[in-house]
């Protein structure tokens, strides 16, 4: 069974951390060479973001989905996140004795980040608000150092599910995945190597290969972590009946009438594998399949989507919060280590980290998307 938790290493802190193996992945084709492109502006690599303010939010940003979005305000934001393949990174430092983690510009910071961190960030107490500080700094460097002047868009999935014709690839022919005014379509299609295990819900997989249209093709593009022999193209593996089933209205809902955090966290996340449908696995299995880095864990920010996909999460998680605000702002629970239910439980002082993208914030903080550290909203 393919598992999305590839490295499932248990370690006591998200600050204190043994590199996960990047080699641990489902990156198995052949590479294309790194070609360079046109740069954008560059400014010097900075370490933490600006200090963050002591006022309440007055003005928060509201994030829509993509296809509340103009066609301009979709081109500025694919722009933006090209042009972060063009900024130096500010994580080379963290990772100089990491020999399998070599960030060369801000959208690596981000992957490589998430690579580290995986072991510790996912099936635990803290999965939902750490995702949820990775969007809020991914948006921040969008802006700050790439120019871009709006707010971190979503991707509603279960707008376009089918469950009862879970083959059927219109759920991809949205403009989600339009080579013009989108995210480009699937890869080539390639046969499961022999040693890659198939499950039994990867019926009509189809891709494989590197993505064959779009804003995100090499030379514009390059997978620069996660990958065997250097930098890689993007590969996208669509699997249809996986994003049907997983992105079903129903599943969301019964996400949405969870009454704790806990048991809203437990069904958020789903489990370590994508036998059982779960909204977590869907927009990651969805896109990735077995071979896409979007299916596999410590890479899986390799995939452009995969900001859009955690930013639905996230509304997910912040439409849940909105039931019971008052109450919500403190609910937290579930373990501090990877699947360790019945362990040590996270408390609202305990602290997640993104390295040396932005300090340690406390899950109080991050609970609160109008508070002081994170002002934004929904629509």
């Amino acid at each position: 069974m393919h598992s999305f938790v590839t490295a499932a290493v248990v370690l006591t802190s998200a600050c204190n951390i043994i590199a996960a193996p990047a080699g641990a992945s489902n990156s198995l084709l052949s590479r294309s060479p790194q070609e360079e492109s046109e740069p954008c502006e560059s400014e010097a690599p900075t370490p933490y973001p600006p200090p963050k303010g002591t006022g309440a939010c007055e003005n928060p940003r509201v994030r829509k989905e993509w296809r509340a979005l103009t066609d301009v305000e979709k081109k500025d934001y694919i722009d933006a996140v090209l042009c972060l393949q063009h900024q130096p990174a500010i994580t080379k430092e963290q990772f100089a004795n990491n020999s399998d983690l070599n960030p060369i510009n801000r959208y690596d910071d981000f992957h490589a980040v998430h690579n580290l961190q995986t072991p510790n960030i996912h099936f635990v107490g803290h999965f939902a608000s750490w995702h949820r500080y990775m969007m809020h700094e991914y948006e921040r460097t969008l802006r700050d150092v790439c120019g871009y002047k709006g707010s971190q868009p979503y991707w509603n999935w279960s707008l376009d599910a089918q469950p009862n014709n879970n083959l059927s690839v219109a759920i991809y022919d949205t403009d989600v995945f339009s080579p013009t005014v989108g995210f480009g379509g699937n890869g080539k299609y390639v046969e499961l190597p022999e040693e890659v295990e198939g499950p039994f819900r990867a019926w009509g997989r189809s891709g494989g290969g590197c993505v064959q249209d779009g804003p995100f093709t090499v030379p514009n593009f390059h997978v620069n972590i996660g990958e065997k022999n250097g930098s890689s193209c993007l590969r996208r593996d669509f699997l249809p009946a996986v994003l049907h089933e997983d992105a079903d209205p129903k599943q969301v809902q019964l996400v949405l009438d969870q009454p704790n955090y806990t048991k809203f966290a437990r069904q958020l996340e789903g489990g370590p594998s994508f036998a059982i449908p779960a909204i977590h696995a869907g927009g990651h299995f969805g896109v990735g399949g077995m071979l896409g880095q979007a299916g596999d864990a410590a890479n899986s920010p390799g995939e452009p989507l995969f900001y859009m996909h955690h930013t639905m999460i996230d509304y997910v998680f912040w439409k849940w919060q909105q039931k019971d605000l008052e109450n919500r702002l403190t609910d937290i629970g579930g373990p501090v280590h990877y699947l360790d239910f019945g362990g040590e439980n996270v408390t609202l002082d305990f602290q997640i980290d993104l390295g040396a993208i932005a300090p340690p914030i406390t899950l109080r903080e991050a609970l609160n998307t109008e508070g002081e550290l994170f002002c934004y909203t929904y629509e």
